[in-house]
């Protein structure tokens, strides 16, 4: 009787397991197409850090082999990423929850244009579905008003001024076919006077003409129910507020603008950043930015791109720093980056150039790297870092902070590893994410875990029979 109970159970246990393993199975993220995608990235970890998600670009400029857009949690977990043959050149967006709004597949060049003209997609990271806007396509930086599914996009184009060729910009408001509905033109607003001294040029898409770079603008920020366009005008080192309604600028704030510019103890300057990116507005007239610190009119040789908060006061036409984290020149970003005020109050910078080493900021004596993140607390303490290896370029990185993070990730916990710190002076803890992703677990899977489950059980079932039975002789040999 008791080896047909044996039996019994043994069964049970093994339908029981079958039937639930996949019901506890680790949620996965995985893009199809990335069983093979391998991130090569070191985290170091110094102090209270942030933990959560963020989303990023990436692609391997050296070989032009990989274009990404990757999904990770702040231990290095790899969630899901995405790869196309051409680059994510533009920001991406957390607009809803586990939803992320974002630019590429494709990107395409179109001739007299410079800058990557990206198509337009919501991703849903919990079901891994798409919704995918062909048309809409934008150059940098896009926003989403999701009242009435309309984007604001940015595109460049070459404009013939006497005899210049010059690149200005256009905002575009389109639906989600890609018609315009609404338009304003860098040309009718900001005047050549205006220009950088540095003489910036570029090479158009196509037909290789080597234009005048004049506006760049490269963020934007829409207060769609009021009707407000934020602009950020990189070479010309100002941003502005515009009134979508009349297309008339509010004001300007920059070397350009109509603001007092203050630093941090209060003297005026007269500019508090240079060639900018990522300017976004993150309270009522308090604006973040990365800034580039590049062709720096008051002193070009300083290198030294930094993490800003800017506050504007509009009666007293002032505009102040009130917190800012200047980066040693080892982590120098001529162009691209962004700044992300975090949940915990922190802050996370992308330094995200394949390389920092350049002949303005010498003299080097560090080791190069490409991208790097850099989470700082408000002391302005470095708290945790990720660093890509010399080669591999992020333009922009999201904090997902409207995200359910799964359980755990894809990829393995990074094992520990001896990373040394070039900047704080205390021992960080370290790990290396540099693992494959793993494929579903398949049916075959399933069974053969049930299988090592259920005789695991049989096992213990059997050990506690044969117990019994012992116990019971001996009774009765006392007997």
């Amino acid at each position: 009787m008791e080896y047909k109970s044996i039996f019994f159970t043994f069964f049970t246990v093994f339908l029981v397991t079958c039937f639930m393993l996949p019901i506890f199975e680790p949620i996965n993220f995985l893009c199809e197409a990335a069983d093979n995608f391998t991130l090569p990235l070191t985290i170091n970890t110094f102090g209270n850090a942030w933990e959560g998600a963020i989303a990023f670009d990436l692609s391997q400029t050296s070989t032009g082999e990989i274009n990404a857009l990757v999904v990770i949690d702040t231990n290095g977990n790899l969630l899901n990423v995405r790869q196309a043959t051409t680059t994510y050149d533009g920001a991406m967006y957390n607009i809803a929850p586990n939803t992320l709004l974002f630019m590429g597949e494709p990107g395409t060049n179109l001739a007299d244009t410079v800058w990557t003209e990206c198509a337009t997609h919501i991703w849903n990271l919990q079901t891994n579905l798409t919704e995918d806007f062909p048309n809409v396509i934008s150059e940098h930086d896009i926003q989403y008003n999701p009242d009435n599914n309309t984007f604001l996009t940015l595109q460049d184009y070459v404009r013939q001024v006497g005899s210049d060729s010059i690149l200005f910009d256009k905002i575009l408001q389109v639906d989600a076919q890609g018609n315009v509905l609404w338009s304003w033109d860098t040309y009718d607003h900001i005047p050549l006077s205006e220009a950088s001294p540095f003489n910036e040029t570029v090479i158009t898409k196509v037909t290789n003409r080597t234009v005048k770079d004049f506006t760049h603008a490269n963020a934007l920020d829409w207060d769609y129910n009021n009707g407000v366009i934020y602009l950020n005008v990189r070479n010309v080192n100002t941003f502005y507020k515009i009134n979508q309604t009349t297309g008339d600028i509010i004001w300007a704030c920059g070397e350009f603008g109509n603001f007092t510019l203050l630093d941090s103890t209060g003297n005026q300057v007269p500019n508090l950043w240079y060639h900018c990116h990522d300017t976004k507005r993150v309270a009522p007239n308090v604006f973040t930015m990365f800034d580039n610190d590049y062709e720096n009119n008051t002193n070009p040789n300083d290198c030294h791109s930094a993490l800003k908060e800017i506050t504007l006061n509009e009666t007293s036409m002032t505009a102040y720093i009130d917190w800012s984290w200047e980066a040693p020149t080892q982590y120098w970003t001529p162009y691209g980056g962004a700044t992300v005020k975090l949940p915990n109050g922190d802050w996370l910078g992308c330094f995200g150039t394949p390389t920092h080493h350049y002949s303005e900021n010498q003299p080097w004596n560090f080791n190069d790297t490409g991208a790097v993140f850099i989470e700082v607390n408000p002391k302005g303490e470095i708290v945790k870092t990720f660093t890509f290896p010399a080669g591999w370029y992020v333009y922009r990185v999201e904090a997902l902070t409207n995200y359910t993070l799964p359980l755990p990730g894809i990829s393995p916990t990074p094992a520990l590893t001896d990373q040394p710190s070039t900047s704080p002076s205390v021992s960080p803890k370290s790990t290396q994410s540099n693992q494959p992703i793993s494929p579903p677990m398949s049916s075959l899977v399933y069974v053969e875990t049930a299988v090592v489950i259920t005789l695991i059980a049989f096992g213990v079932l059997a050990s506690v029979l044969m117990v019994k039975r012992y116990l019971k002789r001996r009774r009765l040999e006392d007997t």
